[in-house]
């Protein structure tokens, strides 16, 4: 009808393109037996995602440029099947956690009020008995096997010195079961419990300060227990968002800093007179360090062994997914790494190496010690 006012039409809202957030960092993918995991968290910050496959490829087609109808188009197109309420509701957490930039603005408190209680969790777990030495965020310290050049020369290093203490160990075996005055075993036996401890700290202390090198992020020092045995472990949250490289390098670094300690009781032994004290206490200390990095370094469950092996197979808790898989109650898909696939058959083959070699070593010390 004339000289009605037309209804005005109102322009539509530009439509949402998501963008990754500043400082964004995503680990690499690893098998856990199940599927892909990856873990996803911002620089300066504690909370870590853990994303399922479909999340990281959606993670991966965020650009700022697209639209969420035309991400889930593009995700369509390369088949995967990611309803549009799927890929909404996670853009929707990646928004709570911080990955996407935010439309909105989040006051620091409530982000460090997130943060603290991401810190903590570790120290709530029931085997976590205490926490303390903290690598924190101030923390100016730099590991030197952080560094590619220095990691090898360490490497190096410590090769030639487990040489040595490999060849000295019978002897040693032989100066601490063949004494003159049994008393003296007793004291020599706490010297190296007390020795033992100190390489103990430094070992867990070159994780924290290798870790922190490589990730910026803090590390803490806890004493947990495997059954009833009180256990020193370092708590590394955000290890996942290494990549390969890196977490050799954080893994390793202990085992280095222990290899190389036992050059001091090695040297000690050698140097001092034959049936002295200070022999028997360096060939105390020597034996003990043997077993302790031996068994750091074995294929058992959750040792930094298992873990270096996770780390170049990107795999998670590897003990549980071969024999999973062994017994058939985990595939394994033809479309992962061949080194995954690999690690996951061999898995057994070298935890049961582990176990021949750990028993061939107790008769080699009952036949030195009787002879």
């Amino acid at each position: 009808m004339s000289g009605e006012t037309p209804t005005p039409v109102l322009p539509d809202t530009a439509p949402w393109r998501p963008s990754v957030a500043p400082g964004v960092q995503v680990g690499p993918a690893r098998w856990n037996g199940e599927q892909l995991r990856s873990d996803a968290s911002v620089a300066g910050q504690n909370r870590i995602l853990r994303l399922g496959l479909r999340e990281r490829l959606i993670l991966d087609a965020i650009d700022g440029r697209r639209t969420v109808a035309e991400i889930h188009t593009s995700l369509t197109g390369q088949g995967l099947p990611a309803p549009t309420e799927v890929v909404v509701a996670s853009l929707n957490r990646f928004l709570a956690f911080g990955l996407v930039e935010r439309p909105f603005t989040v006051p620091a408190p409530t982000i460090e009020a997130l943060d603290t209680r991401a810190e903590i969790a570790a120290e709530n777990l029931s085997e976590v008995w205490a926490t303390g030495a903290r690598s924190g965020r101030a923390s100016r310290a730099r590991s030197a096997l952080a560094s590619w050049p220095s990691f090898v020369v360490a490497l190096a290093i410590a090769a030639a010195v487990t040489v040595l203490a490999a060849t000295a160990w019978p002897s040693a075996v032989i100066a601490v079961t063949h004494l003159t005055n049994p008393l003296w075993l007793v004291p020599a036996a706490v010297l190296a419990v007390v020795w033992n401890l100190g390489v103990t700290l430094a070992h867990e202390g070159a994780h924290m300060s290798t870790f922190r090198a490589l990730s910026g992020r803090s590390a803490r020092l806890s004493v947990t227990r495997l059954g009833v045995v009180p256990m020193i472990n370092t708590q590394l949250d955000g290890v996942g968002l290494l990549d390969p490289g890196r977490k050799v390098r954080v893994v390793a670094s202990g085992p280095l800093v222990s290899l190389l300690a036992l050059l001091v009781p090695w040297a000690v032994f050698v140097l001092a007179p034959g049936g002295s004290v200070l022999e028997l206490f360096a060939a105390a200390s020597l034996l003990l360090d043997l077993a302790v990095v031996g068994l750091a370094l074995s294929f058992f469950p959750n040792t930094d062994g298992s873990r270096l092996l996770e780390a170049v197979a990107s795999v998670d808790q590897i003990q549980a997914v071969a024999f999973r898989t062994l017994s058939r109650r985990y595939r394994l898909p033809r479309g992962l790494p061949l080194l995954t696939r690999v690690a996951v058959r061999v898995y057994p083959v070298l935890l049961s190496a582990t176990v021949l070699a750990v028993l061939l070593a107790g008769v080699l010390v009952v036949r030195l010690a009787l002879s």
